[in-house]
């Protein structure tokens, strides 16, 4: 990598990364504090809708943000005509999703959850006058900006939830606080930018973007579509309560992940389209971010599925027991994301979304026959499925990568097995120490303690590229 752009890739990982683990650190607060005032049957609530939430904030979209990113003479009509396209967008999709609430709600047998879409469909309308803005900070490789008004909206997000919990609004709380970090938003975007669109559309690029970006817009709404069928399976099968537990099981598991995952989507993705020419350059930076992403993500993944348990009790209390179970097999199941994300990464850069598409087909047409066969284990049997599901997931997303840069399945496994073993044995360690001591506490902190020693430990012993990597960075900023 060239140094500007080596400059650019260190600064945005780790602004991005600030931004993810300071959001997330925030929001878990705020999840251990609305937990212990909140129901789970209140958070199942919440998962009920998010499959409808989601595919609208999709729709909305349409691909035209990454499309927007990957194309390198995008002109200030393509800005104006994506504004244009979402605001429509958005409204048609609010009264749609207002219209059907009813029908949500009777699907369920849960008439709050009527309100509960009404209000998100609303949200989604709001949240499209801010898209176009984000995307531009991440198209000028803004990542200290963007990072900056993340925390802010986190905090701003926290108090309002906190508040209104103690207040008595029950799973308003979860719902209501997004509006004000849309408002927050919109003044800082504003402030960091000066930039208003000019409410024009140009059918010509409006084609363009969206020949690119449909591809997108279907592999997406597959994605989020398979992503919330187990929330549906599970909240019409069983339980708002039940969902609760596996809810908030896969909550506390998707945080190490997502907070790597969204650092190294919205770094590498404009980063890497800078170099999309050059497949040896691009095929040495994709290798770096996948070796770097294991090194974290695994032993984060396989020590919080040991930890399960204790931290539960200690964070939670003894009411949300009966979600450690789904946290520990989910975390097996998530660990693999950020490798995913990254293969997937790779056919945006290179302007492959036809490719993109062929494999979410594929992969969910696959998840649905291991959900199928694994609904009569119940949700646990159901989260071993998302675990054989992962797996299988990373043999199709490496095939094209392999096409593409010669960074296939077998080269890539070579850059993470390293790090694969440090954490395996990492956890068996922190497994035995637990057992030497009584109380989550102490089992939380004893555990804790083991797994960072031990895998600094055998990092240094072994050399770890990745380590010294790391190191790099860190003393680079630093200097």
């Amino acid at each position: 990598m060239s140094e500007s752009l080596k400059d650019k890739t260190i600064s945005g990982l780790i602004w991005n990364l600030f931004e993810r683990f300071s959001y997330q650190l925030v929001m878990f607060v705020v999840g251990v504090v609305l937990a212990r005032l909140l129901s789970p049957a209140d958070y199942g609530l919440v998962a009920m809708a998010s499959i409808f939430v989601g595919v609208s904030q999709v729709l909305v979209d349409s691909g035209f943000s990454s499309a927007l990113i990957q194309k390198n003479d995008r002109t200030e009509l393509d800005y104006s005509t994506v504004f244009v396209t979402n605001i429509v967008m958005s409204s048609v999709l609010c009264l749609v999703l207002c219209a059907i609430s009813p029908f949500i709600a009777e699907f369920y047998k849960e008439p709050l959850l009527k309100w509960i879409v009404v209000f998100c469909g609303v949200k989604i309308f709001l949240s499209s006058f801010i898209a176009v803005q984000s995307t531009r900070l991440l198209v000028n490789l803004e990542f200290k900006t963007r990072s900056r008004i993340s925390i802010i909206n986190s905090v701003i997000s926290a108090v309002v939830s906190i508040s209104m919990a103690f207040a008595g609004f029950g799973v308003w709380s979860l719902v209501v606080p997004e509006v004000f970090t849309i408002f927050a938003s919109a003044i800082m975007y504003w402030h960091a930018q000066h930039w208003l669109p000019r409410f024009k559309f140009s059918k010509d690029s409006f084609r363009q973007l969206f020949t690119f970006g449909s591809k997108l817009l279907g592999s997406s709404i597959i994605e989020i579509i398979y992503g919330n069928i187990y929330t549906i399976v599970i909240g019409k099968k069983f339980s708002s309560t039940l969902l609760g537990y596996y809810s908030k099981g896969q909550g506390i598991a998707n945080l190490p992940s997502s907070i790597l995952m969204g650092t190294i989507a919205n770094v590498s993705y404009p980063i890497l389209s800078k170099i999309q020419t050059d497949n040896a350059r691009l095929a040495d930076a994709y290798r770096r971010m996948i070796r770097l992403a294991a090194f974290v993500i695994f032993p984060l993944m396989i020590g919080l599925a040991v930890l399960a348990k204790p931290l539960i009790e200690v964070l939670l209390t003894s009411k949300w027991a009966n979600a450690a179970i789904y946290l520990q097999i989910l975390c097996l199941s998530l660990m693999w994301y950020p490798i995913h994300s990254l293969n997937l990464n790779l056919l945006e850069v290179k302007g492959r979304s036809d490719l993109f598409l062929r494999l979410q087909i594929i992969k969910k047409v696959l998840g649905i026959l291991f959900l199928i066969v694994s609904i009569p284990f119940g949700v646990v049997g159901m989260c071993w499925g998302q675990v054989l599901y992962s797996l299988v997931s990373l043999f199709v997303n490496t095939y094209y990568t392999g096409q593409l840069i010669g960074v296939g399945l077998f080269r890539q496994v070579l850059d993470f097995v390293p790090s694969m073993c440090y954490s395996a044995l990492m956890g068996l360690l922190v497994y035995l120490g637990m057992t030497l001591v009584h109380g989550a506490l102490l089992q939380l902190l004893l555990g804790a303690i083991i797994g960072f020693f031990t895998y600094l430990l055998m990092s240094c012993l072994t050399r770890s590229t990745d380590l010294s990597y790391v190191i790099a960075i860190v003393k680079e900023k630093m200097a």
